[in-house]
């Protein structure tokens, strides 16, 4: 048995003990541990585990230069077990659910299906679509400035038809591309840190879920203070940590990072853990021990948001319901 203090999905506070089989019985304990939902990664893409060495250029020639020149020149073994150590360092950090964005096609899923992940698949033409869409979570596409605009709304139709997820890209370096994804009416919008307050709002009117990746905005110079604040206040934003080549796939770590920006600790602590809620599905329970970063903390939320490490993490517990 834990006595915990545990951290419902609303944000309240509640003493009792957890039972090994993940029931909370409400008792007045002294807790020696912090109780949370486990956390939600909405946006990753852990194929490029294999090229953490990015050098400090921009994101354009990352993302289309750097990025694809290594998978392109790594084997499929060595990407599948970059893979695997950043699906563990998730897991160990106490995310249990990871959106993944999956490039290189049908040799993309290959790579990632064997993983716990939500795979999402970028199919090149509509054969692979065809293909792609049985087996994965739905497409996950970048700007609409990198496809032919008539193929992606074959995709969205396609991902329609099966009743999956169309996820975009837009609004990561300017306002330019958003207006034709919104078009696209996608489930998900990626970004919008840089989208123009109109198009933004506009988005938030149509309630499409949208998933911020701030520390990876810092590191491509891309940050917007502004766009942020507005998505706290929104019931469906959702935090994510973009590009292993530049973030780790922790959620700890994203919600330090944002927490530090923003201030706004319960509505991060809610947008690491929401897309459970969106996506219908179940989250696990994460054990915290007092005894190293949040020893002597009087605010659970604010210990968590702000200081949890991996090296916290007790447990991680199935069966727990909220």
């Amino acid at each position: 048995m834990y006595p915990v203090e545990l951290i419902t999905p609303q944000g309240e506070i509640l003493k009792g003990i957890i039972h090994k089989d993940g029931y909370f019985e409400e008792r007045d304990v002294k807790a020696e541990f912090i109780a949370t939902p486990s956390f939600f990664n909405a946006h990753a893409h852990l194929l490029d585990s294999v090229a953490k060495d990015i050098p400090r250029i921009d994101l354009v020639k990352a993302v289309g230069e750097f990025k694809f020149k290594a998978l392109s020149s790594t084997s499929d073994d060595e990407i599948k077990e970059c893979v695997g150590n950043s699906v563990e360092v998730a897991k160990k950090s106490g995310t249990t659910a990871i959106l993944n964005f999956t490039e290189m096609g049908v040799r993309g899923y290959n790579i990632i299906k064997d993983f716990e992940v939500l795979a999402l698949t970028r199919p090149s033409n509509l054969e692979e679509a065809e293909i792609l869409i049985e087996k994965s979570f739905g497409f996950g596409m970048s700007s609409v400035r990198d496809h032919d605009y008539t193929f992606l709304e074959e995709l969205r139709e396609i991902a329609k038809r099966h009743g999956k997820i169309f996820a975009i890209h837009a609004g990561e370096k300017d306002d330019d591309d958003v207006e034709k994804a919104l078009a696209l009416e996608p489930e998900l919008l990626v970004h919008m840190n840089m989208a123009g307050e109109k198009n933004l709002k506009r988005a938030m009117d149509m309630e499409i879920p949208i998933v911020s990746c701030i520390r990876s905005n810092a590191f491509f110079g891309l940050l917007n203070l502004k766009n942020y604040k507005i998505l706290s206040e929104y019931d469906l934003w959702l935090l994510g940590t973009d590009n292993a080549m530049v973030c780790s796939p922790s959620m700890l770590e994203e919600m330090h990072f944002a927490s530090y920006l923003l201030g706004k600790d319960f509505e991060i602590f809610r947008a690491c853990i929401r897309g459970f809620e969106i996506f219908g599905l179940t989250p696990m329970l994460v054990l915290f021990n007092k005894r190293n970063n949040l020893y002597k903390c009087k605010n659970p939320l604010f210990g968590i948001v702000r200081r949890a490490e991996a090296v916290d993490v007790e447990a991680v517990i199935y069966g727990c319901t909220f």
